[in-house]
């Protein structure tokens, strides 16, 4: 083979090689666009809020991403139990009083994400609703018939409070997916409104914090959500 055909097939060669790295290269780029991007099919995330058990409660949130859309809508289920008090949930003392707390909570919201991309800073607006018991034991009179006569004692009472309230928020956040984990941090207002009058009858207060159960007012919201996104 002559100097002039090995030069050619040299030269040849190094062009098969050069337009094969860039065919690569463009593939790989391409991939990874597609994979930061809104998916071209509609995904599923599942997550769960950590900040709920502070409340005695666990929220986990199902969020439904349309293809090629910058909207997402999320169904929430919550779920409460346990031991409740009154006053401020970061004081603990040995003789306190306990409640008993169980109930449910649903809610739906829309989220609105700025950026063509699986992380993006977003806004969402929603509303909640919640039904719940809490069962007290505490002391005071109470009434009972005999003979035709009402007495009243004074000694243990047992009651059983419902609450029933709603919730509409708005706020913004920041959601994060890498490798299919999700990772949503999130800071809101919103306002509690009481669909009940839930007579406490001087016993207990809890209407009086923002986090409390019956309370009705405005509210501020922060916390974050782990999870994973089903593609």
């Amino acid at each position: 083979m002559s100097y002039y055909e090995r030069t050619c097939l040299a030269v040849l060669a190094l062009l098969c090689l050069e337009i094969s790295v860039n065919t690569a290269t463009a593939q790989v780029q391409t991939g990874e666009a597609k994979r930061d991007s809104i998916p071209l099919k509609t995904s599923l995330s599942v997550s769960v809020q950590p900040f709920f058990l502070l409340t005695n409660a666990g929220k986990i949130d199902i969020e439904l991403q349309p293809a090629g859309s910058k909207f997402g809508y999320v169904f929430t289920a919550e779920v409460y139990s346990g031991r409740v008090k009154d006053d401020d949930i970061f004081r603990v003392q040995e003789d306190e009083r306990f409640d008993k707390i169980r109930g449910a909570g649903i809610g739906i919201s829309q989220k609105y994400k700025f950026r063509d991309k699986r992380s993006s800073p977003y806004i969402a607006y929603g509303l909640t609703y919640r039904y719940q018991e809490i069962a007290i034991e505490t002391e005071g009179f109470y009434s009972y018939q005999e003979n035709g006569f009402t007495y009243y004692e004074y000694g243990p009472i047992g009651k059983n409070l419902v609450i029933s309230s709603g919730l509409a928020n708005a706020g913004v956040g920041y959601q994060k997916i890498a490798l299919d984990f999700l990772y949503d941090v999130y800071f809101g207002f919103g306002y509690k409104a009481q669909l009940k009058n839930t007579d406490f009858d001087g016993h207990r207060a809890y209407d009086k914090y923002q986090y409390s159960y019956a309370y009705k007012g405005a509210v501020m919201q922060v916390g974050f959500k782990i999870g994973f996104q089903f593609r």
